[in-house]
């Protein structure tokens, strides 16, 4: 099991994440991803995180976020590993948070549990 909380983007937001272990080309970073289910992709990050993973020189196109507008984003591929789990993603580079997609944790087989009563989540391996 993933332990992960709740983390507050801005006031009064509280949204369920969790660190993952992202690696590209040897370089490696653990930031905190927002669960997106609406999100069908792998892992979305931002280019700060980018640019200490090394990842540059991307093709640019637009992908369409949750309210429909038309975003630039690059992509790519590196590694995430999870309780000794190491598995080949698609990295979406754009602004804005951390996201951890729907398709991330059909790829690890896990289940998402998010429970707003008591502000906790973590992830379960599916049976």
């Amino acid at each position: 099991m993933v332990q992960g909380s709740f983390i507050e983007l801005r006031p009064a937001r509280p949204l369920p994440a969790l660190k993952v272990v992202v690696e590209f080309n040897g370089a490696v970073s653990d930031p905190e991803f927002i669960i997106d289910t609406g999100f069908t992709g792998d892992i979305k990050i931002d280019l700060k995180t980018a640019g200490e993973l090394g990842i540059g020189n991307l093709d640019v196109t637009s992908i369409e976020n949750a309210n429909g507008q038309l975003v630039p984003a690059g992509f790519t591929y590196g590694f995430v590993e999870m309780e000794n789990r190491k598995r080949s993603i698609e990295i979406v580079v754009a602004d804005g948070p951390h996201l951890l997609g729907i398709n991330f944790l059909a790829t690890f087989g896990y289940k998402a549990v998010v429970d707003c009563k008591n502000w906790e989540c973590h992830l379960e391996a599916a049976p």
